[in-house]
């Protein structure tokens, strides 16, 4: 009989991980300003400045999924997110067509 493996996990630093979380997010705002100015001057930014947008909303649901009290959030966000991408992909075949 062959003897069964252990499997071993690596166990990661999960205070780490959310300050990385938090720096993405807070460097996807950052892009979200600088396009939304961009978006402001010249009507071919508006489909970044949504998907940047988007990107956003879902950084900040991921940073938020593990609290149990802020579900509602979280599902709340990453609907919008979803809208705005539908939207994003409207707007372009529009301009396109």
């Amino acid at each position: 009989m062959q003897k069964k493996k252990e499997v071993k996990y690596k166990v990661f630093n999960t205070n780490k991980f959310k300050k990385t979380e938090f720096i993405v997010a807070l460097v996807l705002g950052i892009v979200f300003l600088v396009m939304l100015g961009f978006a402001v001057c010249n009507k071919v930014f508006i489909p970044v400045t949504l998907v940047t947008f988007a990107m956003l909303l879902f950084s900040v649901c991921y940073y938020y999924i593990e609290d149990k009290s802020k579900k509602k959030i979280v599902y709340v966000l990453f609907s919008i997110g979803v809208i705005i991408i539908v939207i994003e992909v409207i707007f372009t075949l529009v301009n396109i067509l």
